[in-house]
């Protein structure tokens, strides 16, 4: 049976590591002294369940598959680079083994980069922190139609994927420890965390007690439950432009953006714009005009008229100080992701002389 990565589908490793028939591709067994290791995808090479030691022994006693090398650089030290097999290499070393069973592929650089994907992805031999960071890496030089054709993704799923960027402790705890590769458990855990750090570490402990039969995003369900913060009842009044251009408020920060009303943007296709767009400025160090050029002529309309209503908010607002309160509580304000754009707005608004700049609001996130 093929592995089949959630992420990127595929077909199997069989097609990139079988044989070719090309003359310059052999079996060798070669020396783990021959071989340069460069920059590889993997992060994590072991945890409590996967050691390195286990994996050695196992290597000793039968490799099952080659490792993957290519013809090193002219004039390099080493006559072979290293393109799949890391972990299987530092098990060796552990073992006291010096030779493994390899296959030398002839490959250019980018081949050679598809063929790492293929193995550790497709074998799911890397995180999903680790896939976000290959993605990360791309947006940074691939707009982001190219990217999500690339790796055969939505929209939806690369803002979730970059989400995983930036992790707290406890949320990355389900990535590193193995417990989820569930993306939106993981998104919605830090959710949890950010509210409150304690209930998400008993939400980890739980799943890690409960093993295989753990119901992730029930627990975690159950834990965002117990940080929401109870309904306030509040006096009719009429929707504040700004309340409808971003659908108005939301009981927690991780819940999805609600539709707005008639065909005003809804929080739900400006949040996975400008998501996207914090990754690329903040995380990936990318120029806000950059970003802004790279985005569709309708995605860029969009997220105009959403801001520019936190701007018109901004000058028309006669007590800034309560103004901000009433949207950093019904999180529409942020230091980061998606609030930061909309304060960044809203405060361009109370400077009465500053004019409405897509350019100079995105370039406020980046400081």
């Amino acid at each position: 049976m093929n592995s089949v990565n959630a992420l990127f589908g595929g077909s199997g490793v069989d097609t990139l590591f079988g044989a070719s028939g090309n003359p310059n591709e052999y079996d060798l067994m070669a020396s783990l002294d021959d071989i340069e290791i460069g920059s590889q995808d993997r992060e994590e090479f072991e945890d409590e369940n996967n050691q390195l030691a286990d994996l050695g022994r196992s290597l000793r006693d039968n490799q099952l598959q080659p490792i993957i090398l290519r013809a090193n650089r002219p004039g390099s030290d080493k006559p072979f680079l290293l393109v799949a097999g890391e972990r299987r290499c530092r098990a060796a070393r552990i073992e006291g083994l010096t030779h493994l069973w390899a296959r030398v592929k002839e490959l250019t650089d980018e081949q050679a980069e598809i063929a790492q994907v293929v193995e550790n992805i497709h074998r799911k031999n890397l995180t999903q922190i680790e896939e976000a960071k290959r993605i990360g890496r791309d947006l940074k030089s691939m707009t982001m139609d190219a990217v999500m054709k690339k790796y055969n993704i939505s929209r939806t799923r690369l803002s979730k994927m970059m989400g995983l960027l930036s992790l707290p402790e406890q949320a990355r705890r389900l990535v590193v420890e193995d417990l989820s590769a569930d993306v939106e458990a993981i998104n919605q855990l830090k959710v949890v965390e950010k509210i409150d750090p304690t209930i998400a570490k008993s939400v980890i402990d739980q799943i890690k007690s409960d093993g295989p039969k753990a119901n992730v995003r029930e627990l975690i369900k159950k834990a965002k439950d117990k940080v929401k913060p109870p309904k306030v009842k509040e006096d009719k009044k009429p929707a504040t432009q700004v309340e409808i251009f971003a659908g108005g408020k939301t009981d927690n920060a991780g819940d999805d953006f609600e539709q707005s009303p008639d065909n005003t943007p809804s929080r739900e296709s400006v949040g996975l714009v400008l998501s996207l767009a914090y990754s690329a400025i903040f995380l990936q160090n990318r120029t806000a005009k950059s970003v802004l050029d790279d985005m569709s002529e309708d995605d860029r309309d969009m997220i105009e008229v959403w801001l520019h209503a936190f701007y018109d908010k901004g000058v028309q607002s006669g007590d800034a100080g309560r103004d901000m309160l009433v949207f950093l509580r019904g999180d529409l304000f942020a230091a980061d992701g998606v609030g930061a754009f909309a304060l960044a707005a809203f405060a361009y608004g109370l400077d009465r002389e500053s004019k409405f700049s897509l350019l100079n609001i995105f370039g406020s996130v980046r400081a």
